[in-house]
């Protein structure tokens, strides 16, 4: 039989201060338009939701 193998500590992570929380969670919301390409800090992705779409 050979002997078990230890596993190893997970390795620590700093967090930035301004999200090491509370953090304000940012919920889902409609909007009529997508906003501009550099209207918001740091950039941003949209993709579609397509759940409970009816054509």
């Amino acid at each position: 039989m050979t002997p078990a193998r230890r596993r190893s500590a997970p390795a620590r992570v700093r967090i930035p201060a301004e999200l090491a929380g509370p953090v304000e969670v940012a919920l889902a919301r409609s909007v009529d338009q997508i906003p501009a390409l550099n209207a918001l800090p740091g950039g941003s992705r949209y993709e579609v939701k397509w759940d409970g779409y009816l054509h």
